[in-house]
């Protein structure tokens, strides 16, 4: 466990949220293929695979003279090679209205997501469910596959973005300080939901998602819960997760705050793929190809 945050001011801890989105996405180096460029003014992160969630530029800070130029060679290599992707925005964003030139250029803004803490000593020990759930830690590659069904299901992953995801974290291994930990639930034993857990930032980031057949009924909140549980135990004093200002309830059932918000922008003109499309915010239709996995 390395630099775990203890400033816990709201400025601290947005930033913590930031990074560790930034720290999440650096590690995707390790996908064949991929290559992720960290200047001094941005990080770009270009996996080549066909999802907007795996192709972005991040902390992007430019000055305002010619910024669409420098807008528009940030962008060049996703265009040319027409990727979907995704242009993130945050508190440290420059100038801070960068969302309106990114707009200018011709990107879309798709949507808003609250970037939201909770300190893990106040959380409770256990959270309603049913009988019929069982929430348990991936600890090896069978089960690893298990959990790959409901997070491209529901996160409309084609089969070669998650399969790679499957080998990135395959390659992260299962040990416990390892920076993945990831969590299956399963609903009367068939696969229906997962939360992977990256710490980096110095806190605990969550990532879960439900089948959508399945919301609703407090389980995204169990599987949170178990994966925040063991941050705890391992020394972290905060979780935090990006959430759909629309979408889930799990984190204000957690007691979970808003400390910034991500703007997301994304292009119209290339790639196949609608910037107004729900999976960019998790709430997207389910992606069928995967639905014979679930059972």
């Amino acid at each position: 466990m390395v630099g775990v945050l203890k400033d816990l001011s709201p400025g601290a801890v947005a930033r913590a949220i930031e990074w560790n989105l930034f720290g999440l996405y650096a590690t995707f180096d390790r996908i064949p293929g991929a290559r992720v460029d960290h200047e001094p003014h941005l990080m770009r992160v270009c996996t080549g695979l066909p999802h907007e969630l795996l192709n972005g530029i991040f902390r992007a800070q430019f000055p305002t003279d010619d910024i669409d130029g420098s807008i528009e060679e940030a962008i060049g290599d996703f265009r040319s090679r027409e990727l979907p992707m995704i242009w993130w925005t945050g508190p440290s964003s420059k100038p801070p209205e960068l969302g309106k030139y990114l707009e200018n250029v011709g990107l879309v803004h798709a949507g808003e997501l609250k970037g939201t803490a909770v300190e893990l000593d106040t959380l409770p020990e256990t959270t309603p469910t049913e009988d019929e759930l069982t929430v348990e830690a991936v600890r090896d590659e069978p089960t690893l596959m298990a959990w790959l069904a409901p997070l491209a299901f529901g996160y409309e992953f084609p089969e070669p973005a998650a399969l790679a995801l499957f080998d990135l974290f395959l390659g992260f291994g299962f040990d416990s300080d390892a920076p993945f930990q990831h969590y299956l639930g399963r609903w009367k034993g068939h696969p229906i939901a997962t939360c992977s857990m990256f710490f980096g930032g110095g806190v605990a980031g969550m990532h879960t998602t439900v089948v959508p057949a399945y919301r609703g009924q407090g389980i995204g909140a169990a599987l949170t819960l178990s994966a925040m549980l063991d941050a705890r135990d391992a020394g972290y004093r905060v979780g935090v997760a990006n959430t759909a200002t629309n979408g889930s309830q799990v984190q204000g059932s957690l007691g979970f705050k808003s400390y910034c918000h991500l703007g997301l922008y994304m292009p119209t003109q290339w790639g196949g793929l609608s910037a107004t499309r729900g999976g960019v915010v998790g709430d997207g239709i389910a992606h069928r190809s995967w639905g014979h996995l679930l059972r």
